[in-house]
């Protein structure tokens, strides 16, 4: 097996990033991997010397098979980090894996995740996530993979291919906020979908998964899925830059060793477990008539030829 490049993105918590390291040494492989870091600076004097103290945890990191640092001197914020780092790393490799420092990946992630980028092809498949939440699986679901149509920010690879189909600024965005039914069809992974673009359009929020999402929906292509998860956010303790803290996204880990993933064909879809992804994910009956009624103020105004 030819072993795809690790991307790690790491800001300032040098607990996390440490047990991010040490889970993805305890992984088989990791000696044939390179890894390439990317440390943004901090914003303030108390980040910047926290960010020190992770860089200076990175520089005695060995185990991988070549180590590439990138230490920025701005704070660029996460979205462009990755944005940036990603688009950097495809200019010499076709595919890669991607985690963020906060991250704890069980034994069998980097296999996982290296199986399913030789088994798919870029022309199946969106792109290949680590976690899963907490979801039903019917009893006679036979595969250890399923697929839907959202990606997953919590490790997670994709190709090249895919990667270079991504317009970042949404120049259509207009044209698709204002039909109903392609909203609808893009809210197949999760009826906060949307509200979620128009937040990233509006600059409320920063987010490079929402457009990369939005890229895969275009294409028409989906996301496959372990059916137990691969890694364990511990940005949910409320430390992560865009997560509240929570108990809902934990998950039960794959705990057992995969000798071999038995995964899905890339057009094998199973309704109820499309219904049950998307019922997680989607918003509160008040959340959601909060967002219908931002919705219908955004299509007036793009209506009257605002943005």
């Amino acid at each position: 097996m030819k072993y795809a490049p690790i991307a790690l993105f790491t800001f300032n918590r040098i607990d996390h990033i440490k047990k991010t390291v040490e889970s993805l040494l305890n992984n088989k492989g990791i000696a044939e991997s390179d890894l390439y870091v990317f440390s943004d600076e901090g914003k303030n004097e108390k980040e910047k010397a926290d960010v020190q103290q992770v860089r200076a945890y990175i520089d005695t990191v060995e185990g991988f098979n070549k180590i590439y640092k990138v230490y920025h001197t701005e704070n660029q914020g996460l979205a462009q980090s990755i944005i940036h780092g990603v688009s950097d790393l495809f200019k010499r490799h076709d595919r890669i894996i991607v985690l963020e420092d906060d991250l704890q990946t069980t034994p069998w992630f980097l296999t996982f995740m290296n199986e399913a980028l030789d088994f798919y092809s870029p022309d199946q498949l969106w792109s290949v996530a680590a976690y899963s939440p907490n979801i039903k699986i019917p009893e006679y679901y036979p595969f250890s993979t399923y697929l839907v149509h959202r990606n997953c920010s919590w490790g997670w690879a994709t190709w090249k291919q895919n990667w270079e189909k991504v317009d970042w600024e949404v120049k259509d965005f207009n044209q698709f906020y204002t039909n109903k039914v392609k909203r609808k069809q893009f809210e197949r992974g999760g009826n906060d979908l949307s509200i979620m673009l128009l937040k990233q359009q509006q600059q409320v929020i920063h987010s490079w998964s929402i457009r990369f999402n939005y890229a895969a929906y275009k294409n028409n292509l989906p996301t496959v899925y372990p059916v137990k998860s691969l890694v364990k956010n511990l940005g949910a303790d409320g430390s992560g830059t865009n997560m509240k803290k929570s108990s809902k996204y934990q998950s039960d880990l794959q705990q057992d060793k995969i000798d071999k993933a038995y995964f899905c064909g890339g057009d094998s879809y199973d309704t109820i477990i499309e219904k049950s992804f998307s019922k997680f994910y989607n918003t509160s009956v008040y959340r959601s008539l909060i967002n219908v009624f931002k919705t219908h103020q955004a299509v007036r105004k793009i209506n009257k030829g605002g943005r």
